[in-house]
């Protein structure tokens, strides 16, 4: 074994002997990348597979303790076989093997990340800056050789079987630091340089991402239910790690749990989430584009609460998408509200706001027209009853409101399309009265304006919906 492989093999094994986390993230080169990569892979192919397995390496370890050598001699024989790499015929089996070595690396750093000692107490907490990096380095490594693949689904060197692996390594990860800490535990031991639970949002974030690409929603929830049952508390960590912890990463994970219960339909949790992600947020302009992305989704799920976003924003943040949508929501422009819905589909879908804007966005805009030719009816006549208004007003307006647009309720509306509507509002909660099909009105309570029988949409308690998987 040449004098460059052995010192290497020397300085790893002293960073787990001095329990350098920083130190170790330097000094191991995991793609070609690193600045010591070249040399070690040369000093490498002058050497026999035999001589830098585990059994090998192990013989060098002098001054580990047993307790960890052998995870210690694996873990460094995966590394240096990943330098060392292998010959291969094409792009695709290239790709391919420096994920797999890389992947049996990041398994290896799993075996010593999750060691305990007697007590329970992790022994190896100081990899944590080193598990987020090759976490985020096995994604990259792994997208690529995805990208490369063409073999059919089932094969274990497909693109589906390459982003698996890469995934249940990544939460192989978020486990180990993720362990059960009672809140005496925790108060002992929070001042300590490393703790097992600070990379979890680092590496939840990572996960979110996964599986937002491969829409695996389930295991977004649950994930985000795993991050919001924490004990201690999150923000009993986020106050006392701090510095450890940065606001980026915390950003982040809000802004992803409140996109998950966008797509979940559950906007009230998404509002709460996403809210939590803007107070946060950068403001300066390296943020933007995170302050986008966050307001794309809050401007939808206010919408759904009665909020709009004012028309300076929306050309601060570029987004003329929502200026049409937002004047028909106002009007109570249904046809220029699904106008709108579909010739920006795929803007919308990309995004996640299509499907909450379409499910839960028309009955508002509905609402919206019937209030607002409401108010016009008391504005002809001030003196007309403002406890109940005849439903032809409604027939009229409606009528005028589809006319000539090629919707299906163009020159076809009539009484019974009317109270399968307001039945439907009533139904949930955005109008406060009662039908009296005989006399054909709308009867609510009496108010200065009539208007009483319309609630504010933001004091209007939308329904429940319950997460996937949730009991």
């Amino acid at each position: 074994m040449s004098a460059l492989i052995g010192t290497f093999i020397s300085h790893i094994s002293q960073c787990f002997t001095t329990k350098s986390g920083d130190n170790l993230l330097t000094s191991l080169p995991l793609t070609n990348q690193h600045p010591f990569f070249g040399s070690l892979r040369q000093a490498l192919s002058t050497v026999s597979e035999s001589n830098i397995d585990q059994s090998s390496v192990s013989q060098q370890l002098g001054f580990v303790g047993n307790d960890i050598k052998d995870n210690l001699s694996s873990f460094i024989a995966a590394v240096l076989k990943n330098v060392r790499g292998e010959q291969s015929l094409s792009a695709n089996e290239e790709a391919y093997g420096e994920f797999n070595r890389l992947q049996i690396v990041y398994s290896e750093a799993n075996k010593l990340y999750a060691m305990t000692n007697d007590d329970g107490q992790h022994i190896n907490v100081f990899m944590n800056p080193l598990i987020v990096n090759l976490a985020r380095t096995l994604v990259q490594v792994s997208n690529n050789a995805a990208s490369l693949s063409t073999l059919p689904l089932r094969d274990p060197k497909s693109s589906r079987s390459i982003k698996d692996a890469t995934r249940q390594v990544i939460e192989r990860s978020f486990q180990i630091s993720n362990p059960s800490i009672t809140e005496a535990e925790w108060n002992s031991n929070f001042s300590q340089q490393y703790l097992i639970g600070d990379i979890i949002w680092e590496l939840s974030n990572i996960l979110f991402r996964i599986y937002a690409e491969r829409k695996l929603h389930s295991q977004s929830a649950e994930l985000s239910r795993n991050l919001e049952s924490l004990t201690p508390h999150e923000q009993k960590r986020f106050a006392s790690r701090g510095e450890i912890i940065s606001s980026t990463e915390i950003c982040q994970s809000y802004y992803w749990r409140g996109k998950i219960r966008l797509i979940l339909l559950d906007f009230r949790q998404s509002k709460y989430w996403l809210d939590k992600a803007w107070s946060i947020v950068p403001q300066d302009q390296g943020g933007w584009k995170q302050r986008r992305a966050i307001l794309v989704r809050l401007i939808a799920v206010n919408l759904l609460v009665g909020k709009l976003p004012s028309q300076n924003l929306l050309q601060e943040y570029n987004l003329p998408q929502f200026l049409p949508l937002i004047h028909s929501y106002k009007t109570g422009n249904i046809p220029l509200w699904r106008k709108t819905l579909e010739n920006d589909r795929e803007w919308f879908r990309k995004r996640s706001i299509w499907l909450i804007l379409y499910e839960r966005g028309e009955i508002l805009v509905w609402r919206n027209l019937l209030r607002n030719t409401l108010k016009l009816y008391y504005s002809l006549d001030p003196n007309l009853p403002k406890n109940k208004c005849p439903t032809w007003i409604f027939i009229s307006s409606v009528y005028k409101t589809f006319l000539g647009s090629g919707e299906i309720e163009d020159g076809s509306i009539e009484l019974e399309d009317i109270i399968c509507v307001i039945s439907s509002l009533i139904d949930h909660g955005l109008i406060k009265g009662y039908l009296s099909y005989s006399q054909r009105q709308l009867v609510y309570k009496p108010s200065s304006n009539g208007l009483i029988g319309f609630p504010k949409i933001s004091s209007v308690e939308p329904r429940k919906t319950q997460i996937v998987g949730s009991t």
